[in-house]
């Protein structure tokens, strides 16, 4: 099949043809279709029955450049593929704690999951001081789990290697590369600051020692191949209630240091328990 953007047009006609969703909603189901994604990189639809919401899902379609700036800014697709990968093995070794896979279409660059109706992004309730009790407990969980079921401490050489070689994930590491290690700490077109800070701007680009460490955590980024890391786990990558807590976008995927996702953790556990 060609690859074709999907629309509130043409997703129900889509999900039809595919053998691991067709059935999914009842024949004749009044069906909702909704376009939510706020983030840089991919559409989100999601797909609900009307009149038995608990029937949903949610279909995430990767398109060939960055959304947020648009055809001018190729992307790689296959940042579907590692994050259909990646949800395997965070429901494999912590099951309940990411979003059901149901589907990953390669030609289409598509993932059908589990729709988290009744989840927030943490992002939100966490800047209105909302405190989730079992969070730490969830995520804790969460790390401890898929860190260690991916790592030398449980897999032998061979099976951590045929692991690692199926998260190579080049492009997006790349864009993690630049645009945390490396372009803020330069001058560099993507950078953008409020000129009220430019005193600030100079100094960070100027402390000799500061760029000295940042290359060493870079290298530690690079070249430390740990466990399969998330790699973008921020406060936009966490949905959650009261009861329950879910990983969720784990696009950026690949073996890297452990601590890479752990310091983010501890950030978020730091601020929801201030």
């Amino acid at each position: 099949m060609a690859f074709y953007p999907l629309n509130e047009t043409n997703i129900l006609e889509y999900i039809a043809q595919r053998p691991a969703l067709k059935d999914f909603f009842p024949t004749n189901a009044n069906l909702s279709i909704r376009e939510v994604g706020d983030g840089n990189l991919n559409f989100v639809f999601i797909v609900e029955n009307v009149n038995d919401p608990a029937n949903a899902m949610v279909i995430k379609q990767a398109l060939p450049f960055l959304r947020v700036v648009g055809e001018s800014w190729p992307l790689t697709q296959e940042r579907a593929r590692y994050e259909a990968q990646a949800l395997r093995e965070h429901n494999r070794h912590a099951p309940g704690l990411a979003p059901e896979l149901y589907d990953f279409d390669e030609d289409m660059y598509t993932i059908a999951m589990e729709y988290l109706g009744n989840h927030e992004i943490m992002r939100k309730p966490m800047v209105a001081r909302k405190k989730f009790p079992h969070f730490a407990e969830h995520i804790s969980s969460f790390l401890a789990r898929t860190l260690y079921f991916t790592s030398d401490y449980y897999l032998s050489g061979p099976e951590k290697k045929r692991l690692q070689a199926k998260f190579v994930n080049e492009d997006l590491r790349k864009l993690q590369e630049d645009f945390v290690y490396t372009n803020p700490y330069k001058e560099s077109e993507e950078n953008n600051w409020n000129p009220l800070v430019d005193d600030e701007v100079m100094a960070v680009r100027s402390d000799a020692r500061l760029k000295l460490e940042i290359a060493e955590m870079k290298n530690s980024y690079m070249n430390h191949a740990e466990a399969l890391i998330h790699a973008d786990l921020h406060t936009g990558s966490i949905m959650l209630n009261e009861e329950d807590t879910r990983v969720i976008d784990p696009e950026f995927a690949f073996f890297g240091p452990m601590g890479y996702d752990i310091g983010a953790v501890l950030q978020n556990l730091v601020l929801n328990y201030l």
